[in-house]
């Protein structure tokens, strides 16, 4: 019998080319127009001439081969080891408001990197947020990627697994330390020295997107949730702060915002050093500069090349010179380990350790399993990506998960929906699933940094 089917169509996720001519094709058509660093489809010749725009510094081994998120608007760079995880939250951002109004149980977890978001949940109503044009874009995007990610590893490797070797990726950052940083620690714009005019124009005109009230709602879904054994919580009057739309990475800066929002409503000794409002971008810029002029973790400078105006990445060191400087108390902690396992470990256990020390905490929920805490969120950094952490949770299964908000994503509608109210939500496992970071997540570091 003949095969008349049609052949799978598949789309570039860079340019939208289209070709029904197998994934080779795609590769081939990836490597020779949208290749980070050397392709191996070219040539020697083809390498070294201008117009490919490579020249001497291809496949500089300072470059960790960061992909731009395809989804409209986000302006991430990502390691590529992050970008399906990052593609399944992006998912969720829209996913967990098109839930039905049923009993049905939503299993528990992370959103888990092998497997489609939609494959363990209920389809969308009819009024599914999908039936918007952007949200279409967003998921024909989404879906492309995840048929390279797919792809035989045979093939796949030359695009999605360029990666450094494990010395490189999990190399201690403290053995950098006063030296020029590139690429893997500073992001895709190490070496500019300004950002784009439009770029700061937004970032003064729209300054964040900030959030109050999601803490307590975490804590009715986690005392809605039949996975949770207990769970701790940090302050309730934390901001889940994110970026705005095509402003690409700025999570460092982010969550120093999201530990100002602690310290300016709390009160905290030397608030008032922060001003009235979370600090913007561009004040966080000075505070750290500032601190190096101060001589306060001086070799920030020599190893950023400086950071006013740009949007290099920052991190751990610059959050310490920032709160060194205006006299707000802190304390660092590292966790290396060479088993993935350990330094996951290691870091789970400070966490709980950390919110346990709260004996005046609140209890809610049955058998009070949901401990409210009035401790300061974590900064919480590992290689390419930090988050704050505004608590830890204890599964039923006796795994653990830290609860985080993430800068890169925003929350969904199904969350800011219930902030200030009491109302049942149908999928609690379902709802938290953006703040949870376990295994799933983890398990490719070995090394962590948090700031309390």
């Amino acid at each position: 019998m003949t095969d008349t089917s049609e052949p799978l169509t598949m789309e570039c996720p860079f340019c939208g080319w289209k070709s029904k001519e197998g994934e080779y094709q795609m590769l081939l058509h990836m490597e020779t127009l949208h290749a980070e660093g050397e392709s191996p489809f070219l040539t020697e010749q083809d390498r070294t001439s201008p117009q490919n725009g490579t020249g001497s510094t291809a496949g500089n081994d300072d470059d960790p081969q960061y992909v731009e998120c395809p989804v409209d608007g986000c302006g991430e760079f990502l390691l590529v080891s992050q970008v399906e995880y990052h593609l399944e939250l992006h998912s969720e951002e829209t996913d967990v408001q098109d839930l039905p109004a049923s009993s049905e149980p939503i299993p528990i977890s992370e959103p888990a990197p092998s497997s489609s978001i939609t494959s363990s949940a209920p389809g969308p109503s009819s009024k599914s947020s999908h039936n918007h044009p952007e949200s279409t874009r967003r998921s024909k995007a989404i879906s492309a990627w995840k048929r390279l990610l797919r792809m035989p590893s045979t093939h796949r490797e030359y695009v999605l697994r360029r990666r450094h070797n494990s010395k490189t990726t999990s190399g201690s950052e403290s053995n950098t330390r006063g030296t020029r940083l590139g690429k893997k620690h500073l992001g895709k714009y190490a070496h500019e020295d300004r950002m784009p005019d439009w770029l700061a124009d937004l970032l003064r005109k729209k300054g964040q997107v900030q959030t109050a009230g999601v803490v307590p709602v975490l804590a009715q879904l986690l005392e809605l949730s039949p996975s949770t054994n207990y769970a701790y919580l940090c302050h309730p009057c934390v901001y889940h702060i994110s970026k705005l739309k095509r402003e690409g990475g700025f999570c460092g800066y982010r969550n120093i915002q999201m530990l100002s929002s602690y310290i300016i409503q709390t009160g905290m000794q030397n608030h008032e050093k922060l001003g009235p409002s979370i600090p913007s971008i561009f004040q966080i810029q000075d505070f750290i500069e500032t601190a190096w002029d101060n001589g306060i973790s001086a070799a920030g400078r020599i190893e950023t090349g400086g950071i006013r105006g740009t949007r290099k990445y920052i991190g751990t060191p610059e959050a310490v010179a920032m709160f060194r400087l205006l006299q707000i108390a802190f304390q660092a902690q590292s966790f290396k380990h060479k088993e993935h396992a350990k330094a996951e470990e290691m870091l789970m256990t400070a966490v709980e350790s950390y919110f346990a020390e709260d004996e005046r905490a609140v209890r809610r929920g049955e058998g009070g399993r949901v401990r409210l805490t009035g401790l300061p969120p974590l900064y919480f950094q590992h290689y390419g990506h930090s988050m704050t952490i505004v608590g830890v949770e204890r599964l039923r299964d006796g795994g653990r998960v830290l609860l985080v908000f993430d800068p890169h994503f925003k929350d969904s509608y199904a969350v800011t929906g219930m902030v200030g109210r009491t109302v049942p939500h149908p999928y609690p496992d379902y709802a938290l699933r953006p703040y949870r970071r376990g295994n799933k997540y983890l398990k490719e570091f070995r090394e962590f940094e948090i700031l309390r």
